[in-house]
């Protein structure tokens, strides 16, 4: 079965609270137009339910395909257990032409075994409506870079529509410390004047083991590199745990503890109780993806005014990389009507289709040139001025789950020194690679 993650069930149903509010029809499988005998046609089973935002934006696209093209589209509204069916359906060949889903569950459950299409050739299509351009021209290279292949021959087995991402949130209109940190030491520095100020500097929630571990994440990344993070939990030795960057990014997160930076109270709340501190103003900062603003709206401070800075550098390097997650289209090597489903791809790609995404939806379109929502402008800033990587470097599932966390989340929660810590998480991942053989 495919695993929902934390952060995907909140990318996602998220957005229905910013939202346009959509009737139900009761009804799971919609057939745009009944097919005939011979005339063309395509499946596709959506991660999305039919009542959201999101399936309101690919049924008017669907439609203008249909009535553009003859192909006939049978949809069916899945939701975020699509992958569950079309993995069900590979033992009877019964698979959608076209799904669609996050980077991280086409990956493992479809990519990893070959069972989806290489798109590359996708990337080459005309766009239409858009004289010389290709999909690949206007959905950034990046996004596609950055895919791993989890053991797979196919490197482009999606191409994104959707995009969200990880970044410090912050109230641009608060009085304390109303301009951004770039390093470390200044947003160190903000801190203190929040301290001052009597407000909490830092919000977090510490059941959310899978959102504080962004923290980590990210000074591993300024502090030691693209990749460091997934070297350190993949060395099945545990050596890595000795590179001096480990306990210079455990000592950073024992220092926003034991300063009083991280809000009061943390330590014992509930996902997402200190989020919606933070959104009425008691707390300066929050790291989290880019459904924050979504998901906190109804709970923000009277003339909150969202903003995002990507996350700070350190003096050890100049990486600003920034996490993107990866939501879009796929193709089954076993659907029956491949050419069909990438023709749709390249026609969704056209800016005023996935432009709706974000003027309909109110999320990020996969197309740089389309217009962010309000709330998410500085997203959409750091996504374009900044390299993008993968939240953990791409490494999910048990690695973290049964390997990383439980430590991570002692060290977060002031059980552990920054010694104390790296001296048990290498233990714990190598008895997690010990155990698995």
């Amino acid at each position: 079965m495919t695993q929902i993650k934390p952060w995907l069930k909140l990318a996602t149903g998220a957005l229905l609270a910013t939202s346009v509010a959509f009737t139900a029809s009761g009804c799971t499988t919609t057939d745009a137009v009944s097919s005939g005998d011979g005339e063309k046609s395509m499946t596709y089973w959506s991660m999305w339910t039919e009542t959201e935002p999101q399936a309101e934006v690919l049924k008017t696209s669907l439609d203008a395909f249909q009535k553009d093209t003859g192909i006939k589209v049978n949809v069916q509204w899945q939701g975020r257990k699509v992958l569950d069916k079309v993995t069900a359906g590979l033992l009877s060949n019964d698979v959608p032409d076209l799904v669609d889903q996050a980077y991280d569950g086409l990956g493992p459950t479809l990519a990893k075994t070959n069972q989806l299409e290489d798109l590359a050739p996708v990337l080459k299509e005309s766009v239409p409506g858009e004289d010389g351009k290709t999909v690949g021209d206007v959905i950034p290279a990046k996004y596609f870079d950055v895919l791993p292949t989890y053991g797979g021959d196919v490197k482009t087995y999606m191409v994104p529509y959707t995009i969200s991402n990880v970044s410090v949130f912050y109230n641009k209109a608060n009085k304390v410390a109303p301009d951004a940190p770039k390093t470390w030491d200044e947003l160190l520095d903000n801190c203190k004047k929040a301290l001052a100020a009597d407000i909490a500097c830092i919000a977090s929630d510490g059941d959310a083991t899978w959102a504080n571990s962004y923290w980590f994440d990210y000074l591993m990344n300024r502090n030691a590199g693209d990749g460091s993070f997934a070297k350190l939990v993949e060395d099945k030795t545990g050596a890595s745990f000795d590179d001096p960057a480990v306990l210079k990014t455990a000592k950073q997160i024992e220092e926003l503890i034991k300063s009083g930076y991280i809000i009061k109270g943390y330590d014992a709340s509930k996902y997402p109780e200190q989020q919606n501190a933070w959104a009425s103003n008691k707390a300066l900062y929050y790291l989290m993806g880019s459904w924050a603003p979504a998901e906190t709206g109804k709970y923000a401070a009277e003339g909150f005014e969202y903003g995002a800075f990507n996350f700070p550098t350190t003096t050890a390097t100049s990486s600003t990389a920034n996490d993107s997650i990866a939501f879009g289209f796929a193709v089954p090597k076993k659907a029956k009507n491949t050419d069909a489903a990438k023709q749709f791809i390249a026609y969704f790609a056209n800016k005023d289709r996935m432009g709706q995404i974000s003027s309909v939806a109110n999320n990020l379109s996969a197309r740089p040139d389309v217009e962010a929502p309000a709330t998410l402008k500085d997203v959409a800033t750091i996504l374009a001025e900044n390299p993008t990587r993968l939240p953990n470097d791409g490494v999910s599932g048990d690695i973290t789950d049964k390997g990383f966390n439980a430590s991570f989340e002692k060290l977060f929660l002031g059980k552990l020194t920054a010694e104390q810590y790296v001296k048990e998480a290498k233990s714990a991942m190598v008895a997690y690679w010990n155990a698995k053989g």
